[in-house]
């Protein structure tokens, strides 16, 4: 009778540490030496994307739709004149729709680069302009709306494996994002206190020359993306140990 006692309660726990140790179906499991280790890692990260429009609560992962921004200096005039641009509150929709083109991961470099396409986006704000552009001067304030389309997005992580408790867990050491503009449309409303005549000819003007404005505006942006991203990334990967994320 003992030794069924003893039986049925290390059957229990087994259980209940199978239970416990079973990952979520939002986490797809890559072994670190699949030698499709690109594949497998692209393949779990779109799995993820439909969890993060609205976040996953059980490990405090924030909802991604809106992806809130807050307040940004865009750019900054210098001492000989130039453009000042600043957004507040600004809401940028559509970040979780991305789509990996390119994945390189390396185990032993501990690194993974990749290229990722965001097909669409919308910018929706306040923003405030001073300055010139195109040898246009242009000033105002109040609400925006900006479409961008399929706009490229190179991301560089670098990591360490750090232990606690006798734990290993991921540690991110560094998640760099470039941008490359693509194509797109802003409206600015409200320039010149309201005067539509000269508010219709500098939005045409920017858009005219869409990719020359947002090549000079992306970097701000870029780096406002880069500290979102990485903290729904450090999220997920503090839950998580290095074995369960990587099994061997």
């Amino acid at each position: 009778m003992v030794s069924r006692l003893f039986a049925a309660l290390l059957l229990a726990s087994f259980l209940a540490l199978s239970s416990a140790t079973k990952m979520p179906d939002y986490i797809q499991i890559c072994h670190r030496n699949d030698p499709e280790l690109s594949k497998c890692l692209k393949a779990s990260i779109h799995k993820l994307r439909p969890y993060l429009v609205n976040g996953i609560d059980e490990i405090n992962v924030p909802a991604m739709e809106p992806l809130y921004i807050g307040d940004l200096n865009i750019l900054e005039a210098g001492a000989g004149g130039g453009l000042t641009v600043k957004a507040k509150k600004l809401n940028i929709f559509g970040a979780s729709n991305f789509e990996i083109t390119k994945m390189r991961a390396s185990i032993p470099n501990k690194r993974f680069d990749f290229e990722l396409i965001l097909p669409h986006l919308q910018g929706e704000g306040q923003y405030d302009i001073n300055g010139n552009i195109l040898a246009l001067p242009i000033k105002g304030n109040g609400p925006f709306v900006g479409n961008f389309t399929n706009f490229v997005a190179y991301v560089r992580v670098t990591y360490d494996v750090k232990t606690v408790n006798d734990v290993e867990y991921f540690d991110v050491k560094e998640f760099t994002m470039k941008i490359r503009t693509g194509k797109g449309r802003l409206r600015l409303e409200n320039l010149f206190n309201g005067d539509k005549v000269l508010g219709d000819v500098i939005n045409q003007t920017i858009n005219e020359n869409f990719e020359l404005f947002t090549n000079e505006v992306i970097a701000p942006i870029a780096r406002a993306l880069e500290v979102k991203f990485l903290a729904v990334a450090t999220k997920i990967l503090e839950n998580f140990t290095y074995n369960e994320l990587f099994p061997v």
